[in-house]
C-alpha cells in the first residue's frame, strides 16, 4: 500500500466540518486537572473519551446554555407588557409651586396587553421554541460525539499502521543484510540488495507520513475535549467490534422516533402552526385598560374615579393578510423539511448500517483467514530465500501482501467504528452494550 492509497482511506473522514469552528474558543476557559489527566496518558477507551466531550466541549455547552436560555423566554412571551402609571397637576398659577399648588391632581395606571388568545399563542409558541432547543442540544451532543468517535477510530488507525510500517523497517532491515550476506557470498545479484534498500526507505518515509497523520488527529481530538492541540493524549484502546446484531427494522422504528434532529423538525412544523394562528390573530385588536383617580377640590363634583376601555382597530386589513400569507408558506415549508428529514434518515441509516456490518465481515475475513495465511506465505518465502529455492522478488511480495492486509484490517476496524458512530447519530442514542 502507497502513500496515496492510505491518505486516500482516510479521505472520507478528513471530511468531517469540525475543528475550525471551535478551535478559537477550545481555549477559553480551563478545564479540571482531573478530567485532562484521564485521557491525558496510558491506554484510553472510547467511553472516557466520549465522557470527556460531553463535558467539556465547548460546542455541546454553546447549545445547552441556547436551550437554558430558550426556557426563560416562555414566561416572558405569556407576560403583557409593564403597566404605566401616570401623575398629573393641572391648573397650577403662573408662578406657583406646580407640585402643591395644582388645583387638579390626577393619578392614572395603564395596562396594554395583545388579546387574550394572542397573548396565550405567544406562550406556546415560547414553549415549542424552548423544545426545539432541547432537540437541538441533543443533537449537537450526538453531533459532536460521533466525530469524536469517527477521529477516535483515525487515531486508532493512525497509531496501529505506525507500528506496522515501523515492525517493517526492521523486517526490512533483516531483509537487506541477508541479501547482503548472499551477495557477498556470491548467491545472489547486487538487484536484491538494491530492492531491500530501495524497500526499507520506503518504509521509513511512509513511517514520516503516518505519523503526521498521527499528529494532526491527536489535535483534532484535543480540539474535540477542549484541549491545547498540543496536549499529550494517551493511545486509543483496540475496537472490538463483536457481531452487529442490531436488527434494522428496530434501529428504524428507534430513529423514526428518537433521532433529535427529526422531533426538531416535527416541533418546527407545530412551531409553524402556531405562527399562522398568531397571523390570523392580527385581525383581533390590542386591548388598553386604564383606572385614573381625580382630586379637584375647586370642582363641584370633588374627586372622583374614570375607567376607560380601549382597543386598537385592524384597519389596514391588507398588512395582516400578508402576515397570514407568510405563515401559510412558511408552514408548508417546514411540512417539506419534515418530510426530507423522513427521508435523509431512512437513507442514513440504511448506509450507515450496511457500511458497518460490510466493514465488520471484512474485518473478520482478515483476521480468521487472509492474515495467518499471509503471515505463513511470508515465512516460508524468507526461509525458501535463504535456502536458494526463490528469489528475492517472491520474499519482497510476501512482505508486501502481509503489511497491506495488516492495514487493511486496522482500516476496516476504524471504519466499522466510524460507521457505527453514524449509526448512533441517526438513531439519536447509544448502541453499544456496556
Amino acid at each position: 500500500m502507497n502513500k496515496n492509497q492510505f491518505k486516500t482511506e482516510r479521505a472520507g473522514a478528513r471530511g468531517l466540518p469540525l475543528i475550525i469552528a471551535i478551535a478559537a474558543v477550545s481555549w477559553a476557559a480551563p478545564r479540571p486537572a482531573a478530567a485532562q489527566a484521564a485521557v491525558s496518558t496510558g491506554t484510553i477507551t472510547l467511553a472516557q473519551v466520549l465522557a470527556a466531550v460531553e463535558n467539556d466541549n465547548p460546542e455541546i455547552a454553546a447549545a445547552r446554555a441556547r436551550w437554558e436560555a430558550a426556557k426563560e423566554s416562555a414566561v416572558q412571551a405569556g407576560t403583557p407588557g409593564k403597566p404605566r402609571v401616570d401623575i398629573e397637576r393641572m391648573y397650577a398659577p403662573l408662578g406657583g409651586n406646580i407640585i402643591n399648588n395644582a388645583m387638579e391632581k390626577n393619578i392614572a395606571v395603564t395596562q396594554e396587553s395583545p388579546f387574550p388568545t394572542t397573548l396565550f399563542l405567544q406562550h406556546r409558541r415560547a414553549v415549542q421554541e424552548t423544545d426545539i432547543a432541547e432537540q437541538a442540544y441533543r443533537a449537537k451532543m450526538r453531533e459532536v460525539s460521533a466525530r469524536a468517535e469517527q477521529v477516535y477510530a483515525l487515531l486508532f488507525l493512525a497509531r496501529r499502521a505506525l507500528d506496522i510500517f515501523n515492525e517493517n523497517v526492521e523486517i526490512m532491515r533483516r531483509f537487506s543484510k541477508v541479501a547482503e550476506a548472499k551477495y557477498a557470498a556470491g548467491h545472489s545479484s547486487q538487484l536484491d540488495v538494491l530492492k531491500a534498500q530501495t524497500e526499507l526507505t520506503r518504509m521509513l518515509n511512509m513511517v514520516v507520513t503516518v505519523d503526521q497523520e498521527r499528529q494532526s488527529d491527536e489535535a483534532m481530538l484535543n480540539a474535540l475535549l477542549n484541549r491545547e492541540a498540543r496536549a499529550p493524549l494517551g493511545a486509543p484502546a483496540d475496537p472490538n467490534p463483536g457481531a452487529l446484531d442490531l436488527q434494522l427494522e428496530q434501529l428504524e422504528a428507534d430513529a423514526f422516533s428518537g433521532r433529535p434532529e427529526l422531533r426538531q423538525a416535527l416541533l418546527e412544523t407545530g412551531k409553524a402552526a402556531t405562527e399562522l394562528s398568531l397571523a390570523k390573530s392580527e385581525f383581533l385588536p390590542d386591548l388598553m385598560l386604564q383606572f385614573r383617580y381625580r382630586d379637584a377640590p375647586t370642582e363641584p363634583e370633588g374627586s372622583s374615579r374614570d375607567a376607560v376601555v380601549g382597543f386598537s382597530v385592524p384597519l389596514w386589513f391588507w398588512k395582516p393578510m400578508a402576515k397570514v400569507a407568510e405563515a401559510r408558506a412558511a408552514k408548508a415549508s417546514s411540512e417539506s423539511d419534515l418530510q426530507t428529514m423522513r427521508l435523509a434518515t431512512d437513507a442514513d441509516l440504511k448506509t450507515a448500517w450496511i457500511r458497518a456490518r460490510t466493514a465488520e465481515r471484512l474485518a473478520d475475513i482478515y483476521k480468521t483467514t487472509l492474515l495467518p495465511q499471509a503471515q505463513e506465505s511470508l515465512s516460508v518465502a524468507e526461509s525458501g530465500y535463504q535456502a536458494g529455492d526463490n528469489g528475492f522478488l517472491d520474499l519482497l511480495d510476501a512482505q508486501r501482501s502481509l503489511l497491506n492486509y495488516r492495514l487493511e484490517y486496522f482500516q476496516d476496524l476504524a471504519e466499522y467504528e466510524q460507521r457505527f458512530s453514524e449509526l448512533e447519530r441517526v438513531v439519536g442514542k447509544e448502541l453499544r452494550k456496556p
